[in-house]
């Protein structure tokens, strides 16, 4: 028999919509899929609506897999899926904004910027410890472009918010600044871009395009380093040093900080972090919940307190997954018309859910483990004791406590003997410098965290 979800085509997209970017990354997604629109389901063949034929090729070509994939954990039941040209889904005109005395023409649509997602507002963003210092750099740049906080870079992995941030600032700026010229555009497309100009004969028009903005908002610079050659790094860094030497606005964002990116341009590694450098973390349970009943709300959506804490009890990876088991939770409860439970719930995510209060690694494992690495005792890493080989290996414990639990700075001082806050501060920086330097600690931290976190 049929799962409630595979009988209704539209559900089942939406709640794939909420997963799919982490599968097939942002670009393709809001190239090809966000305009997708489901046209049939007969049985377990799911027809969807492309808005081109390039659209049908590319996803055909490198992702259909993983969309029948997605779609089948989804439904619970394989599911296959075939693509049809349809045509892009129609948005409705955006509102003339009024005339100003400083407004100048629009932004050549011969490069066109992506546009803004309407839901990425500084209003939907919840903060946490996890991002608000990111938070706070974002909104005083929307406030004052081009003033202090420039270069501004974002960085976190995917699913973090660090995309939703810089198309607030975009929003902002476009609100409270109409005459700015606002382009927002990932690096993919603006090494397309350069080399359809290139092909064209129209490298002077793209150079006036891209250094005549007022605020230049660039996602998934990472994608820099698949890109073979220096020339469109070189155009990118030439690009990036008009727009900041004339004082336009940069915010730049990243899968790494500016250090971890594969680029042969040292100048523009360099350029990159003369600003300010942000980055958000993954959320701790009290923010997931946070988000949970922000999305609930924005949403409509009728449910109560305690499955919201469960799902973010239970799911700790991403802001997207985390929306996308609450999508599926509801869904499942209206098309069943049954009440939500615990154990109802845990069946439901099942393949949403990366960790759970009973099985996390806790502060005492992760002690006694890195003692043990170290061939020492967990009373030796809690004493007052600062040999150099004990002060190593406390310092890393402290690190992986960070990285793999939700406990505060505050708590991870106190089990390592009543350590101050300073001293936990000073712990993780040690250890961070030294996984940029040293590559025997980069793969001690990569090996010990995933032991702990089998």
């Amino acid at each position: 028999m049929a799962s409630a979800l595979l009988r209704d085509m539209t559900t089942l997209w939406d709640a794939a919509l909420h997963v799919l970017p982490s599968r097939v990354g942002q670009v393709t997604f809001d190239s090809f899929l966000r305009s997708s629109v489901p046209l049939s389901l007969e049985g377990a063949e799911f027809t969807l609506g492309v808005p081109s034929e390039f659209a049908r090729a590319w996803i055909t070509e490198r992702h259909l897999r993983t969309l029948e994939d997605c779609l089948t954990e989804i439904a619970g039941e394989p599911v296959l899926v075939g693509l049809k040209v349809n045509g892009p889904r129609a948005d409705p005109a955006p509102a003339r904004p009024e005339a100003s005395v400083a407004a100048r023409p629009p932004v050549p649509s011969a490069f066109p910027s992506q546009p803004l997602n309407p839901k990425y507002m500084f209003e939907s963003f919840v903060v946490g410890t996890c991002n608000q210092f990111a938070h706070a750099a974002a909104l005083q740049v929307a406030k004052a472009p081009g003033s202090a906080y420039n270069v501004l870079f974002l960085h976190s992995k995917v699913g973090l918010g660090k995309t939703h941030l810089m198309q607030a600032i975009g929003h902002y700026t476009r609100e409270h600044h109409p005459h700015f010229q606002v382009v927002y555009i990932s690096a993919e497309q603006f090494v397309n871009h350069l080399i359809s100009s290139i092909r064209d004969n129209r490298t002077e028009g793209f150079r006036n395009h891209y250094r005549s903005v007022d605020m230049w908002l660039v996602d998934d610079i990472q994608f820099m380093a698949a890109i073979q050659g220096q020339t469109s790094e070189e155009e990118f860094f030439h690009t990036f040093n008009a727009l900041y030497e004339t004082g336009k606005q940069i915010v730049i964002a990243s899968d790494c900080p500016p250090r971890h990116l594969q680029i042969m341009n040292e100048r523009l590694r360099s350029r990159l972090q003369q600003g300010i450098v942000a980055d958000l973390r993954p959320p701790d349970v009290d923010t997931r919940l946070a988000i949970l009943e922000k999305k609930a709300q924005s949403d409509g959506i009728a449910i109560s307190r305690d499955v919201l804490m469960r799902l973010a009890q239970r799911i700790e990876s991403n802001v997207r997954i985390l929306e996308g088991a609450l999508m599926n939770v509801c869904a499942y409860a209206s098309l069943n018309k049954v009440e939500l439970t615990p154990s109802l719930v845990d069946e439901i995510i099942r393949d949403y859910a990366t960790g759970s209060t009973a099985s996390r690694v806790t502060i005492e494992e992760i002690g006694s483990h890195v003692a043990a690495h170290f061939d020492l005792t967990l009373d030796e890493l809690q004493s007052a004791r600062r040999s150099a080989v004990i002060n190593r290996a406390r310092q890393t414990a402290i690190f992986l406590c960070r990285e793999l639990t939700d406990h505060s700075l505050h708590s991870i001082g106190q089990f390592f003997g009543g350590r101050d806050h300073s001293t936990v501060i000073h712990a993780l920086r040690k250890v961070s410098d030294a996984i940029e330097r040293e590559p025997q600690t980069l793969w001690l931290i990569n090996n010990m965290k995933a032991t702990l976190s089998e």
